[in-house]
């Protein structure tokens, strides 16, 4: 056995006190601490991200796989004068049927030919205005010019 490793293993030197152990400085080890829980907290925020994103790329394929399905809303369009008089008048065909008030299906008539005639018009105007915005513009610039002069 060497010289070095007797001084080693009995832990002194000749006439020599002990090694004082190092200080450790307590914000140091507070600044260590607080980055490896940033770096825990961090990761387990973008593990979460990460599924909640997932998710909602989930969520949204399914929701516009049915929006944009043959069928939908999307790919409707609005019925004819004629087309519109039709489901009027088959609607009030189901109370003629009906043995508890078969007299009411002439005020679905009246609602109907109502319909038909005054609010149908109306919200095709509103649609066929709302279509461009340039022709909605025109028109709002032409109905104020109307109001104003006359």
């Amino acid at each position: 056995m060497t010289v070095i490793d007797e001084e080693v293993r009995e832990g002194s030197e000749e006439g020599s006190s002990p090694p004082e152990p190092q200080p450790v400085n307590p914000t140091r080890r507070g600044a260590q601490r607080a980055k490896s829980l940033t770096r825990a907290a961090f990761t387990a925020l973008t593990a979460f991200w990460a599924v909640v994103t997932l998710r909602s790329r989930k969520t949204g394929a399914r929701v516009a796989a049915v929006v944009n399905g043959p069928g939908s809303l999307v790919h409707d369009r609005l019925p004819t004068f004629a087309e519109a008089w039709a489901r009027q008048c088959e609607c009030a065909r189901h109370y003629k049927t009906a043995m508890w008030c078969p007299w009411l299906r002439y005020p679905r008539y009246v609602w109907g030919f109502v319909y038909v005639c005054v609010v149908k018009p109306v919200l095709n105007l509103l649609e066929w205005l709302s279509e461009s915005p340039l022709r909605f513009c025109i028109t709002a610039v032409t109905v104020f010019a109307i109001y104003w002069f006359s």
